[in-house]
């Protein structure tokens, strides 16, 4: 990918995390995320496109769920499960971090039995096609694929896994609200529906798990965090926070689609979790200064609570 599209439904803003256990609120913390929500809620319906949001505090049910639901492309942020599914492997057994993989630019498609070869006009890490018939540490491909958003490391590490292998990961873990269809690129397959969607809930879903140690299990997640602390592509949640704030992030983007979703760490070394999903953006460059401007609310929001005033 190189850097490149609104009914407004409001979910419950208490709806549990799927399989996570939530603090309770005070009144004063619910008063403010209802505030948060509208808030939010104002700011995107004056932005032409869709948009998806969930916030939440680390460990607890989301303050902000505004059309958290709504299955939206994935682009990018499909990349985390097979993130998550090589670690499973690693767990498993069956693959190793160590492991090579020979670079190449050809793959079956899904459906029938064709095959298919990744544009690199289109992807955003060019030093991986230059390696073609070279091995690769496969602890390397996983690198470029989420801090680069490299498409070509993505189907190369999906290749070996298996889609169906990545697709039952994803639903042992009980992650609701992903749905991995394919490889990138595969527009056969996505010719007859099969495609890569996320919503917000989901991702959220996935990010405190993460967080808590239960994706893999927790010397795997603190793994992968460390990978999306790396993240190059900063440009929709990151300019919203003060300079130098960690965020262990993925983003993703297609035509009219700019995605980001992230765990932000306060000062205090708390966290939370941000999600921003869009769709059907007229202008992207719009829509991002959107997309920043609700992170910097969100981080605002969470600052407050950790420091409330006296």
């Amino acid at each position: 990918m190189k850097n490149l599209r609104s009914s407004t439904l409001l979910s419950s803003l208490f709806l549990a995390v799927a399989n996570l256990p939530c603090a309770p609120a005070s009144a004063a913390s619910v008063a403010g995320g209802e505030a948060l929500q509208q808030s939010i809620a104002r700011t995107v319906q004056a932005a032409p496109g869709h948009f998806a949001v969930y916030a939440a505090r680390s460990g607890q049910a989301p303050d902000v769920c505004l059309n958290c639901d709504d299955l939206i492309n994935a682009a990018s942020t499909i990349k985390l499960f097979v993130l998550d599914a090589a670690y499973a492997a690693f767990a498993k057994g069956q693959l190793s971090p160590e492991e090579t993989i020979t670079v190449h630019n050809h793959f079956h498609s899904l459906v029938g039995s064709g095959t298919f070869a990744l544009q690199q006009k289109e992807d955003s890490y060019d030093p991986l096609y230059a390696q073609a018939g070279k091995p690769v540490p496969v602890s390397e491909l996983l690198r470029v694929m989420i801090q680069y958003s490299s498409n070509l490391a993505t189907n190369l590490m999906i290749e070996k896994l298996g889609v169906l292998p990545v697709r039952s990961v994803v639903k042992a873990q009980g992650l609701n609200g992903i749905f991995f269809g394919r490889m990138i690129e595969d527009f056969d397959a996505n010719d007859q529906g099969i495609r890569n969607r996320v919503s917000a809930r989901g991702l959220g879903g996935f990010l405190q798990k993460l967080d808590s140690g239960r994706i893999v299990g927790k010397a795997q997640s603190q793994s992968m965090v460390q990978i999306m602390l790396g993240q190059t592509f900063n440009d929709i949640i990151p300019p919203g926070l003060p300079a130098g704030t960690p965020v262990a992030h993925k983003t993703g983007w297609v035509d009219g689609v700019r995605n980001d979703a992230a765990l932000v760490t306060l000062p205090d070394g708390t966290r939370y979790i941000l999600v921003l999903l869009t769709s059907d953006l007229p202008d992207e460059q719009a829509g991002i200064k959107v997309l920043n401007g609700l992170s910097h609310q969100v981080y605002g929001y969470y600052l407050k609570q950790a420091h409330p005033a006296p």
